[in-house]
């Protein structure tokens, strides 16, 4: 019975870990959340601020990407912000948004995975 209490215990533990909640709460998602609402203002300049955060907080937490998802999804995470990089020089807001929404999906995935 202890057993069987362990191993639904580790359950809950990992679903609720991993909820959209807390994936809102990782620190790339959160920075995409706020350069979103830079683009939505046009504010260009902030925006290529954001972006270069975004892109050091990827290298900083790369190992963990690399731990937690598989290749695709972190090269395809790094591929999407440096996409996000030129469209933000280029001030492409559609494309901006659709990279952005992209980078989120690609930590959903990581952490879901």
């Amino acid at each position: 019975m202890k057993k069987y209490s362990l191993i639904l215990g580790v359950c809950v533990f990992l679903v609720s870990g991993c909820s959209t909640e807390t994936i809102s709460k990782k620190p790339i998602y959160q920075e995409s959340s706020k350069l979103m609402e830079l683009i939505d203002g046009a504010q260009w300049e902030l925006a290529d601020k954001e972006v270069m955060e975004i892109q050091k907080l990827f290298k900083k937490n790369k190992w963990k990407y690399m731990l937690l998802g598989d290749e695709t999804e972190y090269s395809g995470l790094n591929q999407e912000i440096s996409k996000l990089v030129a469209s933000i020089e280029e001030k492409d807001t559609p494309e901006a948004k659709r990279n952005i929404l992209m980078i989120q999906d690609y930590i959903k995935s990581i952490y879901f995975h």
